[in-house]
């Protein structure tokens, strides 16, 4: 029997472990404010994700706060505020609390007593007065008329009051004791006037339906306050509002602080609108995320609260309404969309990543260099956005060697390259005499000159007209300069004396003095008296 007894608890305990636990349900507040439903907060709109069950709710739109239970079942909901209605169903308060599920009070039918006789204000010295509320100090009601009239001044305790009614002005200080035995006052109301005597502010209380039940900081005159009602309330530095009240059964419930503005005050409460202010209904649509690439974080808002994150692709039951839907991924740019969520229905919204740019720092020394990455150039300093990926980065520069690199940029990095370019090899000619034309790695100048070369073994031709052609071999070093100074020499000169006598008067540079003309008609004789020798020995041995 034991053992069967532990078996039947082990059953119970695993039967309670194993029940599944129910998923929360999206609840979207669709309106501009602040939203408290249990111990959660957030600014609307917004999505609350909420156990089935019987939930306090709180909302706030401006000078106004929203009190009701929300009922939470298996189905998302939708809680909307119509703010242009809310706003002309309240007028004249400062701030104000609706509780929309009302309060019981009291009606004039349950609290009907006989007309109260008064003394007429415009005559005498005395006044009806009942007791009034007893916060921040004891007060006192002072009925102005009788019959159901509902016009009443509130004294404060120790306060001189000076008010005018029909016409007439009176001057009202009264001292009241409050006591567990009871309530007294001493004092009343006159035409002596009184200093520092303050004028109260009328005060006019409407609400629709009429017959609304009236509170003044939490008290209620019975059998009297209800709407409409006039009431007026002396205003102090230390007695600057008063919380005023109103409802009627079967209708929402008001409270609010009403401040003086210096002027008469009307305060209105449309109870029949307030009801239709807020509306609950339930509104589900599907909602249906996927990315390119996928696995990309997803994050959805409703307004500024986040209502649910994961991974794409996605699909979810949300409350019908408007959406920011985020994805991003690792190296890839994020994006923000839009979207609305039908109700009964579904939409798909498709997110296309793009890879994050990744940016290229170059530098060169000297700068001012013509940089090449690719397909696009710049002036160094400079930088450019690009896509990842292996680039190869040159630099060119006139009268330097170009220098190049090959870098790697990943999606969103940043790399910065320096390229250090060098001069290009100078060969510099000098000759004597100048303007001779030098001829080197197919480059050409007249000297003095200069040739800016690729480093490298080079043939070094110089001429010039009426000279000796030069040739050498260089050598150039990258950055270094290689100075040739070359003297020229001059080209001989031949004359010819055949069937006449040719005087010369030029000079060979280099080759000594020049000789005269004597000299060169002896050789000239000699030449031809050999040739004529030869001509004879040929023509004897031909016999």
């Amino acid at each position: 029997m034991a053992t069967l007894g532990k078996l039947f608890l082990l059953s119970i305990l695993f039967s309670v472990l194993f029940v599944p636990l129910a998923s929360p349900t999206p609840v979207l507040f669709e309106f501009s404010g602040r939203v408290r439903v249990g111990d959660l907060n957030a600014t609307a709109p917004a999505v609350l994700n909420l156990s089935n069950g019987r939930w306090p709710a709180e909302l706030s739109i401006g000078n106004v706060t929203l009190v009701f239970n929300l009922s939470v079942g298996g189905t998302p909901l939708v809680v909307e505020v119509n703010e242009s209605l809310l706003n002309e169903s309240l007028g004249g308060f400062s701030t104000a609390t609706v509780f929309l599920e009302g309060r019981e009070v009291p009606t004039p039918e349950s609290e009907e007593t006989p007309c109260m006789s008064a003394p007429n204000w415009t005559e005498g010295e005395g006044v009806t007065s009942m007791m009034g509320p007893s916060e921040p100090v004891p007060m006192e009601t002072v009925l102005f008329a009788s019959c159901r009239v509902r016009d009443y001044l509130l004294l404060p305790s120790g306060l001189p009051v000076a008010a005018e009614y029909a016409g007439v002005t009176k001057y009202c200080l009264v001292k009241i004791s409050v006591s567990k035995s009871g309530w007294s006052s001493f004092g009343g109301c006159s035409r002596e006037p009184i200093e520092n005597a303050v004028a109260p502010v009328p005060v006019r209380i409407l609400s629709r339906p009429a017959n609304a039940t009236v509170y003044v900081n939490g008290f209620h005159l019975f059998g009297e306050w209800f709407t409409p009602m006039r009431l007026y309330l002396p205003f102090t530095p230390w007695l600057n509002s008063y919380n005023i009240s109103l409802g009627a059964n079967g209708y929402p419930f008001v409270s609010g602080v009403v401040v003086s503005a210096g002027r008469n005050i009307t305060v209105f409460a449309d109870l029949p609108a307030l009801l239709r202010a807020v509306s609950v209904h339930p509104e589900a649509g599907t909602l249906e995320v996927s990315t390119r690439p996928s696995n990309a974080s997803l994050a959805i808002f409703a307004g500024n609260r986040k209502v649910f994150s994961c991974r794409s692709p996605l699909r979810l039951a949300l409350p019908a309404g408007t959406y920011i839907v985020s994805a991003s991924l690792p190296s890839y740019g994020g994006i923000v969309k839009n979207v609305t969520v039908p109700a009964n229905g579904s939409v798909l919204l498709n997110l296309t990543l793009s890879p994050l740019p990744a940016e290229l720092n170059v530098t060169t020394s000297p700068s001012g260099a013509m940089v090449r990455v690719g397909n696009w150039t710049c002036t160094s300093p400079c930088y450019l956005n690009l896509t990842s990926g292996v680039y190869n980065v040159s630099a060119e520069f006139q009268g330097y060697l170009s220098n190049s690199t090959l870098v790697s940029l990943s999606p969103g990095g940043s790399v910065s390259v320096f390229l250090r370019l060098v001069r290009k090899p100078v060969l510099e000619v000098v000759t004597s005499p100048p303007g001779a034309t030098v001829s080197a790695g197919g480059e050409t100048c007249v000297t003095p000159c200069n040739l800016s070369l690729m480093p490298g073994n080079y043939s070094v031709r110089v001429e010039k007209e009426g000279y000796e052609g030069a040739y050498l071999t260089v050598s150039l070093q990258p950055g270094k300069t290689v100075l040739v100074n070359l003297s020229l020499e001059a080209k001989p000169q031949f004359v010819s004396t055949f069937g006449r006598e040719i005087t010369s008067t030029s000079e060979t540079v280099g080759r000594g003095p020049a000789k005269g003309s004597g000299d060169m008609s002896r050789a000239a004789i000699l030449i031809l008296s050999i040739l004529a020798v030869l001509l004879l020995l040929g023509m004897w041995k031909k016999r």
